[in-house]
């Protein structure tokens, strides 16, 4: 039987291709460090990641001896990271992060999952964040590990919102990516995002000119720790980033939370 969510249509085909030399550049080693101090304090061997995206975290987690399953919607993505991660004999699924437990072999309990990057950004209604929740619960062991990012709500800068911003710039021998980004807040929810990246590429001298539109959610802070204690899972802590200094929601504009499924 074939997956139904290889028939979906690929959103992040074009940034799946440049990820590694935009996005990617960020320290996965510091927060793969934070991971796996979580992971040795809690006894966890086998981690799912949801929304693995080109497989950074997934290649270091699999180096440290994790039995690892990577998760994510774009077969884009995934392509990359099976290449990526081949050496680490990592797992790599394509489905849906509301549909969690459709992914993964409904006989498989993992110790832990985590979802980073501000994966949690595509859930755009608590209902959706229900169903992720949901489903995160019913691959987990009990007691198990839940470890994930979101934006907060209350720190969306306005000096970023309404204006055309140089956002990336990538200046290589045979690659040269110029990304301007324009942001507006969406008319139904002004807690959501609506990201407008122009991409303007020159690859092996060919130019290229692509726009795009993604929309993206902050959260607010209270509205999500009730869904998440709504939906079988304890907070165990909540941190501004791996540094693992406590998140304020007046300061700072990640939130990292640790959870245990109950």
């Amino acid at each position: 039987m074939k997956n139904k969510e290889k028939s979906v249509e690929d959103e992040f085909s074009l940034e799946a291709k440049i990820y590694d030399k935009i996005w990617g550049q960020r320290n996965y080693d510091v927060e793969v460090e934070f991971l796996h101090e979580l992971f040795q304090k809690h006894g966890c061997k086998s981690i799912v990641d949801v929304g693995c995206g080109t497989g950074n975290h997934i290649l270091r987690l699999g180096r440290r001896g994790y039995e690892m399953t990577g998760v994510d919607l774009s077969p884009t993505m995934l392509g990359i990271a099976k290449k990526k991660c081949r050496s680490a004999g990592s797992r790599f699924v394509q489905g849906d992060m509301k549909k969690l437990e459709n992914a993964v072999r409904r006989s498989k309990r993992f110790d832990a999952a985590f979802s980073l990057g501000h994966a949690c950004s595509h859930l755009y209604t608590d209902t959706e964040v229900q169903l992720f929740l949901k489903g995160v619960h019913k691959v987990l062991k009990k007691n198990g590990l839940f470890v994930f990012n979101i934006n907060n709500a209350k720190k969306i800068n306005e000096d970023y919102l309404n204006r055309l911003l140089l956002d990336h710039v990538v200046n290589e021998e045979r690659l040269q990516i110029i990304v301007l980004a324009h942001n507006t807040r969406d008319l139904q929810n002004p807690n959501i995002v609506c990201w407008k990246p122009i991409y303007l590429t020159k690859k092996n001298g060919k130019m290229d000119l692509q726009i795009r539109e993604h929309r993206l959610r902050w959260f607010e802070f209270s509205t999500l720790k009730k869904l998440i204690a709504e939906n079988s899972f304890e907070v165990v802590a909540v941190y501004s980033g791996p540094a693992k200094e406590e998140f304020n929601e007046n300061l700072h504009k990640d939130a990292w939370f640790v959870t245990t499924a109950k």
